[in-house]
């Protein structure tokens, strides 16, 4: 009895005082439905914290020959008032604005600028070529981003 008192002690002590969780991953997908769903098209932010933040931008939607999809460029940036550091992404959402996939990019100059006619076009400023990724024939599973003459392959991943 008196173990089963104290688990029950501990147990409540800890609910009460613990700190709320944050699901960034639900929370991320949230922001990028509202971008979808506002046709927001210039670079939007939400502010988690003093040092986090989610930025993002929908590119549009696109026809390939597997369906219709919206894009949606997202970083976190983290570790604001220090050394800002960001996890970049290309999220695809499917007609139904339910997740369908994602792009992890290192840098969040990768990100594509453009979305025209089916294409995502990449303008790094850092690098000689100018990256253009067809999709008419659907999201292939690995993209290559060259950088001055540097292969840069990131895959998709569901």
């Amino acid at each position: 009895m008196r173990t089963i008192m104290l688990l029950t002690f501990i147990f409540l002590t800890n609910n009460i005082f613990s700190q709320n969780y944050f699901d960034y991953k639900k929370e991320r997908n949230l922001f990028n439905l509202k971008l979808i769903s506002k046709n927001q098209k210039i670079l939007s932010y939400k502010k988690i914290n003093d040092s986090e933040r989610f930025q993002g931008r929908y590119l549009g939607e696109v026809k390939t020959n597997q369906g219709k999809y919206y894009i949606v460029i997202s970083s976190f940036i983290f570790n604001l008032k220090n050394s800002p550091s960001a996890e970049n992404h290309i999220f695809i959402y499917t007609d139904k604005k339910q997740f369908f996939g994602y792009y992890y990019l290192s840098h969040i100059n990768e990100l594509p600028t453009i979305l025209k006619k089916c294409k995502l076009y990449f303008d790094n400023k850092d690098c000689k070529e100018k990256n253009i990724i067809n999709l008419d024939n659907g999201f292939p599973k690995a993209i290559n981003l060259k950088c001055n003459g540097e292969n840069n392959y990131y895959e998709l991943n569901k």
